[in-house]
């Protein structure tokens, strides 16, 4: 009798158990589905620019060519290394080298030219009048966010960003031009953020680095 009491208990008790896990489950989920876009995007920008850099390794698809790069962002600021090419961006001012070329073109660029550039850029462009909603991705730790924007005659039609759910970064960003004419994939290869800030002369260009370039002056 007093056998058949215990496995009563412990039956009841495993019983419970599974409840509550499959109650809190569920609650997550419908959390997670109750999320907004908006508020997707704002907690990807909080955890990865809010302080600190990000450090991105990525790979560009378009026009049936592939390149691959890397990016230090901090802020507004940052270093973009290409093949062929390396820029710095201080927050105001733009230094390209173009190594084949041998010079340096100094300009300031508009927000739509950094939109090309910046991956900080790409994301916080969903607070400049683009509609937002989620997409199907099939895979349960990511999520897609589709950007549609509002304004006619914008360079930048659509965006979608695949956002890993529990990391909270970018994992692959498709961009259409207007027309859809041009279409530009760009899979995240590896992102980490850093909480050490670099220096803020670390996005300036130092001519002492590069003896013989051309400096050229496009302001």
């Amino acid at each position: 009798m007093g056998e058949k009491t215990v496995g009563e208990g412990m039956r009841r008790h495993l019983l419970s158990t599974a409840l509550f896990m499959f109650l809190f489950s569920m609650f997550n989920f419908q959390f997670s589905m109750a999320q907004t876009p908006k508020e997707l995007l704002d907690e990807v920008l909080q955890k990865a620019f809010a302080e600190g850099r990000v450090e991105i390794d990525f790979t560009v698809y378009m026009d049936d060519q592939q390149s691959q790069g890397h990016i230090s962002v901090q802020g507004k600021q940052f270093v973009l290394d290409t093949p062929g090419m390396k820029t710095w961006f201080d927050g105001k001012t733009q230094w390209t080298l173009v190594e084949e070329n041998e010079e340096v073109n100094v300009s300031e660029p508009t927000d739509e030219e950094l939109q090309a550039l910046n991956p900080y850029a790409w994301i916080s462009l969903y607070q400049q009048g683009y509609e937002l909603k989620f997409g199907e991705t099939g895979v349960s730790d990511v999520r897609k966010v589709i950007m549609t924007t509002t304004i006619p005659r914008e360079e930048m039609q659509s965006i979608v960003l695949l956002i890993h759910q529990k990391e909270l970064y970018p994992v692959r960003l498709s961009m259409a031009s207007r027309g859809g004419l041009d279409v530009v994939v760009i899979d995240i290869n590896k992102f980490e953020v850093k909480k050490r800030p670099l220096p803020a002369t670390a996005f300036v260009f130092d001519k002492s680095q590069y003896p013989g370039i051309e400096v050229i002056d496009l302001r």
